[in-house]
């Protein structure tokens, strides 16, 4: 029964996958609903067969556990039973009375697959009918994408806005003089160079070619020859097309060999431009050969331009061609272009005078747009219809997002995109408009999602496992420009992490195709409008959804997907209906949640017998249990993040306990986000040896424990990353071998790290490491903390590309990599030296050998204190990314490097303590050409002097300078239009800060400044003119105070006296100063904007600074004071913060006397290690103080700011006493609305439930009050 299903599964299916549902869905709803029966047949089918494997699964754990664990006895009657199931007689009586429901359910699926397939032959040609389609090959709902598009050389647009780089771009490459040398990719005669120009639809490519063809530098060197080629590519037809254009008649001729020879003397003495407009065909690599052959002209000076959406097109010609790729990426139009266009299409045909008080909306709807010249022409057809301010401002505010998103216009252009694309590349990309717009796609996060929603299928004779038919769709996808490939870098990370984008308008394209399929839930009423055949949900806002409406999630019956992505707490109610929800799903496959709450799932969840991925935040012991039972389960996760969850050991407790996943052996990831002490715990607990299809271990520890023995990972053959740690517990060189890691072709990554070192040698480390050869397919090695003399042999063996060793004895560099092995050289990516305090010379090792540098991308040598010389060939470096050089102060300046020896390709340069070496690269900075710089560390280097100047460090984000004693001025800063962050740290000689001018235009970008211990500061020049700072932190440089010490900061003033005259400029969001009389220096003391605001060292302060308080007392919300140990009392003038909504005061001691009334704004107090007479004050009922906080959500008292034990909790001006440091503790750091779910349940801690039952009689106008604060706010 198993094999017909399977077989009705296919001939089902294979009708499904010719049919486009978005065509005929349009037309015919009765047609639409048909399409989903057939889909429901398939996958009912699909879950029976499932299940009978789940079956087969659960008696594969059962003859485990048995067999492991059982008893002497329990094996002896296992063993029995297993002997009667295999005979053949008695094997199906046993399954029938152990699953009865699972025959029921084949049968019925089986019966369901008849069915449909009795009516496919109708549906096809229904479906036929109503898209006219004739050919049975040619995929059905594509009748919109044969019908090619005609374009021409011509300009059609009437006005054409911006692109002036992309067309000089292109201009230059047209007229300059390309040699075959610098085109080919392999040699031979008659190459056409070829560019192409790739973007989205309705970006412009079109208009951008007809616009080159029309500049005179175009028409005087080239004949143009424009052919629109669309989906109807084959050599002979657009042989034809070429011809024609070319001739400007027909051409007489049918065959291509008759149209080759004809177009090949047609073009024999000409110098032409081919255009070859709208081209779609990645592949039949001998049609594009065929096609290219007669146009290998013996004139010099040909070339072919062409448009394209998919980078993969322009691959395949010029691979065609035999020339390398030269492409151009179209994005959209600038601002100011959009405006321009905008501007032409909506008022074309007006008197623009007429129409002036439009512009101020017609400028913000322009800016929204994306600068997409389609969709901006489409925008401005509609609003020409409506010429009224009121449309366009509601148009603007309310109807703009979806207007974009459903215009028929547009979406018909995209569509022509999606309908090109293979069936399981369709499947996956209307997966992802689940997630919002500019969502991040990580590569594995979401091959792993469409792996577990059954999304990617396995043919019979695919030798790619899921993960790599996932990656392989992702690629093409990206390639036909359905996402974008993205990076970014840290300031602290050498690496650029990768990530997806999918265009805007793609992702409505998503939207669109993906209707009653999937579904992203916003708020209550997107219920209505989704189809119940809905397989795949994401909610995003589920905190904000009452009971009835999380149940109508229950409607879907189908569900294979649940994904909620808010990062949010909910109430216990809700929390509950979820649960059940969730259990009830029968069919699911995928659970994803972000939501910060434990799930306590009961035994049904248990029952999810589909259920292939779980990531969630947290899960009680329970939950755990009830996972153990999920066998089909790929992907498991738990986030656990200790400031939410303090729930840790408890999970590692339970799961020790009950075996926790050792029947889970199809696991193929396991992702926990504990620190690395729990990391290692739990890893000690995973059942190793029977997670053979596990693909990375994040951190495995090995003990001299039975259970946590190197060897248990040797049936692990499908592992891709590997990190152990302990490798010293490693008890013999036969465990090493037992490994076999030198089997597991498949591991791409392996780290082998020793605990830290004892000091003395050990030969068995060395025997171990010898026996603990990978397979050559390794590419990333890590061998950190060895304390032995020997090199491994089998590291000659490797092709690494990223190869780090931190060896307490580092072993001579000639060892480390022989002649006989300088492929791996030439293949490096990495080299770490750390912490080798006997290593004195690095010369006449690799590093000093040119030819072995050329992949290099990230160099570290750090802490080598005994260092004194290394000639490193920086200029051979030419993909260097990061050079970190600290710690070794006795180095000298490198030998045989010039003045610009950094590589321009360099992104990080951190370089501290190194002596004349440092002096050297620091003395250089002026004359480097470091473009792509992107952060710059500079530490203890005495010889600095002032900050190089810098013009061509645009890309510079980070600069840190500290420690460098003689640093006197900042003069050379130069334009750094990019600089983000700036730190300047324990530079005692520094006496003022640049001008103004020098600021306002040099410093652009700058958001965060940072100035500490620069004791001779006496200015900071022209600060206020920094156009962009948010944050500023000015601690520890008393100098700049000594003007204005005679005017008191804490005065009050009066006749609004506390106001400044002159208004600053700068709105800085956060500061932080140690002493208050700062506050009297501008542009300190004119600021008025300040949120956040903070006292390090207010122990010489005797009040607050009242004047400058309420000054800014419109917009701060928190204020933090420090070491307040001299004050007396806090001013009435308190109550004036109207908007402050935490206040913290540490080292309060015993001086503080009675408290203000406090604003009723403020959510949160806490006074720490105050004395005791001042917490006796609070606990004292009826007291002022109590009274005075009685409005406060969360109010701590305590005498020891660590540890909270004695700490006194007040919520709401009640306190929670004789609780435990784990009830106060998630009470401490409980968000808002958490707190107030606790009130309402009344049971978590005691003496709350008081507090609820007068919370609920007195206070619930302040209780809605405090929590649209906390919605308004964030500390």
């Amino acid at each position: 029964m198993k094999n017909k299903l399977e077989e009705g599964m296919l001939q089902i299916q294979a009708v499904l996958d010719v049919v486009n549902p978005n065509q005929f869905k349009e037309h015919s709803v009765a047609l639409d609903q048909w399409f989903w029966k057939l889909r429901d047949a398939v996958e009912e089918a699909e879950d029976a067969i499932d299940e009978l494997e789940y079956y087969e699964l659960e008696e594969e754990a059962k003859d485990y556990k048995v067999s492991d664990w059982g008893s002497p006895l329990a094996k002896w009657k296992h063993k029995v039973v297993k002997s009667i199931k295999d005979v053949s007689v008695l094997d199906m009586s046993v399954n029938r009375f152990t699953h009865r429901g699972t025959l029921k359910r084949l049968k019925k699926a089986m019966d369901g697959l008849d069915k449909a397939a009795a009516g496919t032959t109708k549906f096809l040609e229904a479906v036929r009918c109503i898209n006219g389609a004739t050919s049975s090959g040619q995929k059905l709902g594509h009748l919109a994408s044969s019908n090619d598009r005609q374009t021409g050389s011509m300009l059609t647009a009437d006005k054409f806005v911006g692109r002036e780089s992309e067309k000089k771009r292109i201009i230059e490459w047209l007229t300059k003089d390309t040699s075959v040398k610098e085109s080919e990719i392999v040699p031979s005669a008659n190459q056409i160079p070829i560019f192409s120009v790739v973007g989205h639809g309705g970006m412009g490519k079109t208009t951008l070619a007809q616009s080159i063809c029309q500049q005179d530098e175009v028409v005087n060197h080239f004949m143009v020859i424009w052919v629109t080629i669309s989906t109807s590519f084959d050599a002979t037809s657009v042989t034809r097309k070429i011809l024609e254009s070319a001739t400007r008649k027909e051409p007489s001729n049918k065959h291509l060999e008759a149209l080759q020879q004809d177009l090949k003397e047609e073009l024999n003495s000409v110098k032409f431009l081919l255009v070859m407009d709208d081209v779609w065909e990645e592949g039949k690599r001998d049609e594009w050969e065929k096609l290219f052959a007669p146009l290998r002209s013996r004139k010099n000076g040909s070339k072919i331009l062409l448009t394209t959406r998919m980078a993969s097109v322009a691959d395949m010609a010029a691979k065609a061609m035999g020339v390398a790729r030269d492409c151009l990426i179209l994005g959209g139009l600038e601002e100011d272009e959009n405006i321009e266009l905008f501007n032409h299409h909506v008022f074309s045909g007006l008197n623009l005078q007429d129409y002036s008080h439009f512009k101020k909306t017609g400028e913000k709807i322009a800016r929204k747009l994306g600068g997409c010249p389609l969709v901006i022409k489409v925008t401005c057809g509609h609003l020409q219809g409506n010429m009224s301010v009121a449309y366009w401002e509601n148009f603007l505010h309310i109807h703009l997002e979806h207007f974009k998103g459903s215009d028929i216009d547009i979406m018909k252009v995209l569509k022509l995109s999606y309908q090109h694309l293979p069936t399981e590349l369709q499947i996956c990309f209307r997966f992802c408009s689940l997630f919002p717009e500019d969502h991040k796609f990580y590569k594995e996060d979401l091959v792993h999602m469409w792996m577990c929603s059954g999304l990617i299928s396995q043919a019979t004779n695919e030798t790619l496992n899921f993960e790599d038919i996932g990656e392989r769709i992702l690629a093409d996808l990206t390639r036909k420009s359905f996402f974008d490939l993205k990076s970014r870098v840290y300031e602290n990370d050498p690496e650029p992490h990768e990530y997806y984008v999918t265009h805007d308008l793609m992702h409505e394209l998503a939207r669109n195709v993906s209707y009653g399929e999937c579904a992203r839930i916003t708020n209550a009423v997107r219920f209505i409008d989704i189809q119940d055949t809905v397989r795949h949900i994401c909610i995003s806002c589920i905190p904000q959804f009452s009971i009835d409406v999380v149940k109508k999630i229950s409607q879907f019956k189908n569900l294979r997907s649940i994904i909620i992505d808010t990062e949010s707490r909910l109430g216990k109610d809700t929390k509950y209906t979820l649960q059940k929800i969730i259990e009830s799903t029968k069919s699911l496959r995928l659970f994803h949640s972000r939501l910060l709450i434990r799930f306590d799932f009961s035994s049904k969840f248990g029952k999810l017998k589909h259920l292939r991925y779980i990531d969630i935040v947290d899960i009680s012991s329970k939950g755990i249990y009830h996972i153990a039972k999920l066998y089909h389960l790929l992907v498991l996760s738990f986030l656990c993040p200790s400031t939410v969850f303090p729930c840790r050991r408890s999970l590692l407790c339970v799961a020790k306990q009950e075996r926790f996943m050792v029947n889970l052996y199809r696991l193929r990831h396991v992702a926990y986000s504990f620190n690395e002490s729990y990391r290692c715990k739990f890893s000690g607990i995973l059942p190793i040896s029977r997670l053979e299809s596990i693909r990375r271990l994040s951190i495995y520890h090995v003990k001299e424990s039975r259970g946590n023995k190197v060897s248990l990972i040797r049936n692990l053959h499908c592992l891709r990353e590997l990190y152990v740690k302990g490798v010293e517990n490693i008890e013999n060189h036969e465990e090493a071998i037992n490994a076999k890691l030198n089997e597991k072709q498949h591991l791409h990554s392996l780290s082998l790290e020793w605990s830290p070192h004892t000091g003395e040698h050990d030969t068995v480390d060395e025997l171990v490491l010898q026996h603990l050869e990978p397979h050559t397919n390794i590419r990333n090695l890590r061998i950190c903390g060895y304390e032995g003399c020997i090199v491994p042999f089998w590291i000659e063996n490797l092709s690494v590309r990223n190869l780090k060793v931190n060896w307490t004895k580092l072993p001579r560099m000639g060892k480390l990599c022989s002649k006989s092995n300088e492929t791996i050289l030439a293949q490096l990516q990495e080299v770490v030296i750390n912490d080798c305090p006997c290593l004195s010379s690095l010369e006449d090792s690799f590093l000093e050998q040119k030819q072995h540098m050329v992949a290099l991308r990230n160099l570290h040598i750090n802490n080598c204190i005994h260092l004194e010389s290394a000639s490193i060939p920086f200029e051979a470096m030419n993909m260097l990314r990061s050079l970190d050089m600290a710690g070794s102060p006795k180095l000298r300046a490198l030998r045989g490097t010039g003045e610009k020896f950094l590589p321009s390709s360099l992104l990080y340069l951190y370089i501290t303590s190194c002596g004349d070496y440092g002096c050297a690269v620091v003395g250089s900075l002026q004359e480097q050409q470091l473009t792509n710089l992107y952060a710059l560390r500079l530490e203890n280097c005495s010889s600095l002097v002032s900050l190089p100047s810098a013009e061509a460090f645009y890309s510079l984000r980070f600069i840190s300078i500290e420690g460098c004693e003689n640093l006197s001025t900042l003069g050379g800063l130069g334009s750094l239009p990019s600089l983000y962050s700036l730190s300047l740290n324990n530079c005692s000689n520094l006496v003022t800060l640049p001008s103004a001018e020098a600021f306002s235009r040099n410093l652009t970008s700058l958001e965060h400044f940072t100035i500490e211990g620069c004791e001779n500061l006496s200015s900071l020049g022209g600060l206020g003119s920094l156009p962009a700072l948010s944050e500023l932190a000015i601690t520890c440089c008393a100098k700049l105070t000594k003007f204005g010490s005679s005017v008191n900061p804490y005065a009050s003033g009066g006749e609004e006296e506390h106001l400044v005259n002159s208004r600053s400029s700068l709105r800085i969001s956060s500061l932080t100063i140690d002493l208050p009389s700062l506050l009297l220096v501008e542009p300190l003391k004119s600021l008025c904007h300040t949120k956040h605001f903070g006292i390090e060292d207010a122990s010489q302060m005797e009040s607050l600074p009242d004047r400058w308080l309420l000054q800014n007392s419109a917009s701060l919300k928190s204020l933090h004071i420090r070491k307040v140990k001299s004050f007396e009392s806090l001013q009435p003038s308190m109550r004036d913060l109207t908007s402050l909504q935490k206040l913290t005061l540490s080292g309060v001691g015993q001086l503080l006397g009675s408290l203000p009334d406090f604003p009723t704004s403020l959510l949160e107090l806490d006074i720490s290690e105050c004395g005791s007479e001042l917490k006796k004050k609070f606990r004292k009922h009826g007291s002022p103080e109590r009274s005075k906080i009685a409005h406060i959500l969360r109010v701590r008292i305590d005498t020891d700011y660590i540890n909270i034990t004695g700490s006194s909790l007040f919520i709401m001006g009640k306190e929670c006493y004789g609780e435990s440091e784990e009830t106060k503790r998630r009470l401490l750091y409980a968000d808002h609305e958490k707190i107030f779910s606790w009130l309402d349940e009344s049971k978590h801690v005691q003496g709350i439930g008081s507090v609820s039952r007068w919370f609920s009689e007195q206070m619930i106008s302040t209780k809605h009050q405090l929590l649209d604060g906390c919605y308004s706010s964030k500390y």
